[in-house]
């Protein structure tokens, strides 16, 4: 079996849960630090992303997340990126009481790459087979009462739901090399917000490939389960960057519209850049976005830092900290008019024929504001994005919309863009009958949760039969006509799990 080239995965382990456990994953040209509690995290040498030569890009980023309670209660957590203090802690929640697993214990990350899941295909069957840590440490199924399934994988030979290892299953991941954590913002107090859990358990996936498109960035997939017993209507979620090209503090922020991305560039009067315009942005993928936005690193009461629930939701909101509506030129303070997207170089919707472009170099931390969605309890949603990296000769800002317009186009080509505009999904439980089931009979799908997405058949040796579609209306397939009788494979993905079925079709 040809092996794929493996990517450097390394994990840091941590005496105490005071510093979150960190891993590393990386590109041919990039390296990210992803943190046990979920966020792109930075170390007193090391910034969360760098190239291959050590230039720091970004020093560290995080997601924000709030709601309203049905009580008009402001619920949120967050992370201050400037001093590392956050809301989110490593390990999963119990289903039943909104109790947060022992944060000690599940102060890890998880790595997986493909080479290695090849090499455990080949030779798990083997009785001195010993799997390797990756394998046998991924944390897919756990049981009540926390969720049965954790982390993607796939269930080979019992369909039981349970991880393992030693009887053929392995983790399930869409790209070449996989970092993985699982957190939650229920351990401990919200010291920066002020505000109260919301009761969410975030699951952050990774994302590196061996692709020379693709060596400039790394997806990154948020998965939020709302672990709480309360619907949320106005559930947002925000990934928040605090840019640093080079040494030196002193990027230009700005918002491409069309790629749905934020981004900064260096100045390029900086030495260390040899006049070159780098850059470094976040594109989300599968869900609209409101707006962008920016505070600095300062005790301004407008565009300066937030430091109460109400300042935070109103940053999520498109808003200044104050609830000052964002304005159209200068800094957004004190121009005119209203806007919904800082500093798009370009246009931005209600200005078509203006260019606003940010004028003044310092230390801005970004906002990518989605849209508000409805999360009711037991529910998830997920958010796709990409953290990308621009380095070229010739200064154009248009660079930066194609970088992320040729990603997607890759990412497309490895079925990556699902598109999920506002609609929430679930951890699902299948089951189909009967089984076994006359060929031309339909095939039924029993389930109270999500669909499946996509579904094969194949025979004993992996080999495709036919792929099937599931009528929504009744949850139900019809088998092809002129299948032979005999045992089958029926595969399907959802979100969290690949299942593995065997399939008896009678004449």
């Amino acid at each position: 079996m040809k092996r794929l080239a493996s990517y450097l995965i390394l994990l840091y382990s941590v005496a105490a849960y005071s510093q979150p456990a960190t891993g590393l994953i990386q590109t041919s040209n990039l390296v990210l630090r992803l943190g046990s509690d979920g966020f792109l995290r930075d170390s007193a040498n090391s910034p969360a992303i760098a190239n291959k030569n050590g230039l720091t890009l970004l020093q560290n980023a995080t997601v924000w997340m709030s709601a309203t309670d049905s009580a008009g209660n402001k619920r949120i957590a967050v992370q201050n990126l400037l001093n590392g203090v956050g809301e989110f802690w490593s390990g999963p929640m119990s289903l039943i009481n909104e109790q947060a697993a022992n944060s000690m214990q599940w102060n890890k990350v998880y790595s997986a790459s493909k080479s290695g899941i090849e090499t455990h295909i080949d030779n798990y069957k083997n009785q001195s087979y010993i799997p390797s840590a990756s394998i046998s440490s991924w944390p897919g199924s756990l049981g009540f009462p926390y969720a049965q399934i954790l982390a993607p994988f796939v269930d080979l030979e019992n369909n039981n739901m349970v991880y393992e290892p030693l009887k053929g299953d392995y983790p399930y991941i869409e790209s070449d090399a996989i970092l993985f954590s699982i957190s939650n913002d229920v351990a401990n107090a919200h010291s920066v917000s002020n505000g109260l859990p919301l009761g969410v358990e975030l699951h952050t996936s990774v994302m590196s490939f061996n692709d020379s498109s693709l060596s400039n960035c790394f997806m990154v997939r948020y998965i939020v389960f709302n672990r709480s017993k309360r619907n949320y209507k106005n559930f947002r979620f925000t990934p928040v960057l605090n840019f640093k090209i080079g040494g030196i503090e002193n990027e230009y922020m700005g918002t491409d519209i069309g790629a749905k991305a934020i981004y900064s560039i260096n100045d390029t009067s900086e030495a260390t850049f040899s006049k070159k315009l780098v850059s470094l942005g976040c594109m989300a993928l599968n869900k609209h976005i409101a707006s962008s936005m920016y505070f600095e690193n300062n005790a301004d009461p407008i565009n300066g830092q937030p430091d109460s629930a109400h300042h935070f939701m109103n940053l999520m909101q498109g808003k200044w900290k104050n609830g000052k509506q964002l304005n159209y030129g200068s800094n957004g303070v004190d121009g005119s008019g209203s806007a919904r997207f800082v500093y798009p170089d370009t246009t931005d919707f209600s200005h078509s024929n203006m260019r606003w472009m940010d004028q003044v170099p310092g230390k801005k931390i970004g906002l990518l504001n989605f849209d508000s969605v409805e999360l009711k309890s037991g529910q998830a949603t997920f958010y796709d994005v990409v953290y990308f990296s621009v380095d070229e000769n010739f200064k154009s800002f248009k660079q930066i919309g194609e970088t992320c317009l040729s990603i997607k186009q890759v990412l497309n080509t490895k079925n990556l863009l699902k598109i999920d505009e506002n609609t929430p999904v679930k951890a699902s439980n299948l089951t189909w009958f009967p089984n076994p089931v006359k060929i031309g009979d339909k095939l039924n799908v029993q389930t109270t949760l999500e669909s499946p997405d996509g579904i094969r058949l194949m025979d004993l040796n992996g080999r495709e039969i036919c792929k099937l579609d599931l009528d929504d209306s009744d949850k139900s397939i019809i088998l092809p006509p002129d299948l032979n009788a005999g045992v089958y494979i029926v595969e399907y993905k959802t979100l969290n799990i690949v299942h593995v079925q065997k399939l008896i079709l009678t004449h």
